[in-house]
């Protein structure tokens, strides 16, 4: 439900984390080349320079601790376990639960079919603009590498990350299945996502002057004070949240968002249409 505040996809880690930190500490951490000293013992016969292995940082990245899921094939009809293929989107999709000891919580299941029923004009949108797509049972901590926010508050400091069912950042989706008053998770963070990556780099489609003129327009009857927040946080959870009322076919909670406006909903719908088709 929640996203980064800063502006374009090349960001800092989520939610202003401090600079670098992981960085320097892989730095910190990864072996060093052995002193040459080290190398000048009796007998042995060391390789030029030149015929050493040549290393990469990802030589020295631990292997993922979360299991993955494979999707069905394309031509599997929906069988609701969760692995209903995704098209494009698979290359990014990380159904993080073991298929052969366990079945996902309903709610991931709707997360991975609300991302089967995207149009392909959007899976291709995503699929080029993000790094990848988690979902599986818990919360935001507990997907991904995002055990750091573990018992961290949220921009609101209302709650933490542990009882946020979505998040975006960092050119990544997080899905888990913690309750959320949003029409529905994914497409939520969905809209987000694209938010960013279908805007001029460094800027936002909420910032757009088309759609700050209709957040304006919708203000006076906004119905959440979520949708109201100081900044831009408030238009861009309005865009997220209508763009998710929208696309899951959902629109009396578009309607309940600007207080029983059905024109200004109208108004609503036809920007997205515009823009995505849907």
């Amino acid at each position: 439900m929640a996203h980064s505040g800063d502006k374009g996809r090349h960001r800092r880690r989520w939610w202003q984390r401090g600079p670098a930190t992981r960085a320097e500490s892989a730095l910190r951490e990864a072996p060093r080349e052995v002193p040459r000293e080290a190398e000048r013992r009796v007998g042995t016969v060391t390789a030029p320079v030149a015929d050493r292995p040549q290393y990469t940082w990802k030589d020295f990245e631990l292997d993922d601790e979360n299991p993955r899921a494979q999707p069905n094939s394309p031509d599997t009809p929906d069988l609701g376990d969760g692995l209903r293929h995704c098209g494009r989107l698979e290359r990014i999709l990380h159904r993080q639960w073991d298929s052969r000891k366990e079945t996902p919580p309903p709610e991931v299941v709707r997360a991975v079919e609300s991302l089967a029923r995207l149009p392909d004009v959007l899976k291709n949108k995503l699929a080029e603009g993000l790094d990848g797509i988690y979902v599986g049972a818990g919360g935001v901590p507990d997907l991904d590498d995002m055990g750091y926010l573990r018992g961290a508050p949220l921009p609101s400091g209302r709650a933490t990350w542990d009882v946020c069912a979505g998040a975006y950042g960092d050119r990544k989706i997080v899905v888990g299945d913690r309750p959320s008053p949003t029409p529905d998770v994914m497409m939520h963070e969905v809209g987000h996502a694209l938010d960013d990556v279908d805007a001029p780099h460094g800027d936002w489609v909420s910032d757009s002057p088309e759609f700050a003129a209709l957040y304006a327009q919708c203000v006076p009857a906004l119905a959440s004070g979520f949708h109201l927040q100081p900044g831009d946080l408030g238009r861009k959870e309005f865009f997220a949240d209508a763009f998710a009322a929208i696309v899951s076919r959902q629109r009396p909670a578009l309607v309940d968002m600007l207080g029983g406006d059905t024109r200004m909903a109208l108004n609503v719908m036809l920007f997205f249409n515009r823009r995505y088709g849907i």
